[in-house]
C-alpha cells in the first residue's frame, strides 16, 4: 500500500446538506505548495470533524467533478492525477498520511497533465469515475459510504521533474447525500 504526506486543503466551512440535493462543494486552492504532496481536497466522515459529517449508514453520490484552474501550473513537466485515498480518521490534517486506494480514479495522468496547465473549467476526463457515470451505475468509483475510521477522501497529486513555480486550482464536486432513514 502506498502512502503520501498530505497538505490539507479541505474547507472547514463546507455546509452540510440543508438545501435540496444535489449541491456543489468546493475544495481549498491547490498551489505550488502541493508539489510532491497529496492535496487533500475532500473527505467523507460519518461524524463531523474537519469535514462536515455525512451520517451513518447513508450514501454520498458523486454526480460531477469540475477542476477550476485560475493559474496554470508551471515549472518543468507537470504531472497530475486526482484519486481515491483514505485517512485513518477525519482528524488527520497537514503533514499527516493518506493511503492510496485508486490514485487516478477521477483524473488520469493524461487528462491531469493537460488540464492543470490550461486555465478554465475542466470536467473530469477519461477515468473510472467518468465510465461509471456514463453507464448510470453507482459503484465505489462514484459513490462513497461515510465512515469514521478509514475515511474515504479525494486527493490530487501534482508533481514535476523540476520545482513547481506557480499554479492555482480548486476542485468542485456536485454531490447528493442519501440518508439512512
Amino acid at each position: 500500500m502506498t502512502t503520501a504526506t498530505i497538505l490539507d486543503l479541505r474547507r472547514t466551512d463546507l455546509r452540510t446538506n440543508v438545501l435540496e440535493n444535489p449541491y456543489w462543494i468546493s475544495s481549498g486552492v491547490m498551489t505550488l505548495a502541493c508539489d510532491d504532496k497529496g492535496a487533500l481536497l475532500f473527505s467523507f466522515p460519518a461524524t463531523a470533524s474537519v469535514s462536515p459529517g455525512y451520517g451513518t449508514g447513508g450514501l454520498v453520490l458523486l454526480h460531477d467533478l469540475v477542476l477550476e484552474v485560475n493559474t496554470v501550473f508551471a515549472g518543468g513537466t507537470i504531472a497530475a492525477v486526482i484519486g481515491n485515498y483514505s485517512l485513518a480518521t477525519d482528524a488527520v490534517t497537514t503533514d499527516g498520511i493518506c493511503t492510496e486506494i485508486d490514485p487516478n480514479m477521477y483524473w488520469e495522468a493524461t487528462a491531469g497533465a493537460a488540464d492543470f496547465i490550461a486555465t478554465g473549467f475542466h470536467p473530469a476526463g477519461t477515468s473510472a469515475f467518468v465510465t461509471d457515470k456514463a453507464s448510470g451505475l453507482y459503484t465505489t468509483d462514484n459513490s462513497i459510504i461515510p465512515v469514521d475510521a478509514t475515511v474515504i477522501c479525494i486527493v490530487a497529486t501534482i508533481t514535476s521533474n523540476a520545482a513547481i513555480t506557480g499554479g492555482a486550482a480548486r476542485l468542485h464536486a456536485l454531490i447528493s447525500v442519501l440518508p439512512n432513514t
